[in-house]
């Protein structure tokens, strides 16, 4: 039996690159505060380091959506922080979720010391929810060297995206992640607060949008990409004909392709 044991922890090694993966450390006291680790073997000294964020409106999902790409992008020889963080609701926003986001890189800068990696100099990686999370700490933090967002909602202010959010029975979230009711009437500044197209800051900024998105239209990334260029930002816009809100990270071709650009735009920017 022991034997056996030892032939499929071997087995583990090979088939994830000889990776270790450390699960569900603990960065703050709830219990979505936690973070998976990624580490590569062998001399982790100059390797990329990734804060990666899922997605699931705020409202839902963990960080089994986004294992697999964590592992994925580890076997690229990349060090990968897979991030949770707690859902919105009446007395958490969006100020909450960066408080998160900052105290699970807070963490993963504090024990690099022990795994080997830098402490300093990350990459920040999200997906739907997650990718807003991750333009807006980006921008608003500047701490990351670069960003990477797959299917992101960039602004939640405009009439638009307002209706669109109305008409999809999402408003109730919205409110909670900006912390304040809606007033059609008005200006919304705490809207305008949440809304990565305005608080952009100069980190350089791969979008990737499927054109077929029924959940967040593609518009979202194509006005956020022109705004960015607007501004001098380096920034790149990649289009999956045909994808959905998934933008074919549930589809083994166009998931090896998406691991491809978002590890070359990292690697490029690891200086």
């Amino acid at each position: 039996m022991r034997n056996f044991v030892l032939f499929l922890l071997f087995s583990c090694l090979i088939s994830f690159g000889q990776t270790r993966n450390f699960p569900h450390l603990a960065y703050g006291k709830a219990p979505q505060q936690t973070v998976d680790l990624y580490i590569p073997s062998g001399n982790l000294k100059d390797l990329p380091v990734v804060i990666l964020l899922h997605g699931g409106a705020w409202s839902m999902g963990g960080l089994e959506y986004t294992s697999k790409h964590a592992q994925d992008i580890c076997n690229r020889g990349f060090v990968v922080a897979n991030v949770d963080y707690r859902y919105v609701g009446d007395t958490i926003s969006a100020k909450d979720l960066l408080a998160d986001i900052e105290s699970a890189v807070n963490y993963v800068s504090d024990v690099a010391n022990k795994y080997g990696y830098a402490k300093k100099g990350y990459h920040i990686v999200g997906i739907s929810a997650g990718a807003h999370l991750a333009l807006l700490y980006g921008y608003t933090k500047k701490n990351m060297k670069s960003i990477t967002a797959l299917c992101a909602p960039s602004r939640l202010d405009s009439p638009e995206t307002l209706e669109f959010i109305i008409k999809n029975g999402n408003l109730s979230i919205i409110e909670k992640l900006a912390g304040a009711k809606l007033n059609l009437n008005a200006k919304n500044p705490a809207f305008i607060a949440i809304s990565p197209f305005d608080t952009i800051s100069n980190v350089p900024t791969l979008l990737i949008h499927g054109d077929a998105d029924a959940l967040v239209n593609v518009s979202q990334s194509k006005n956020l990409y022109s705004e960015l260029k607007s501004k001098d930002v380096e920034t790149k816009l990649l289009i999956r004909e045909g994808k959905g809100h998934d933008v074919g990270m549930n589809t083994p071709d166009t998931e090896a392709q998406n691991i491809t650009d978002i590890t070359n735009w990292i690697t490029n920017h690891n200086k």
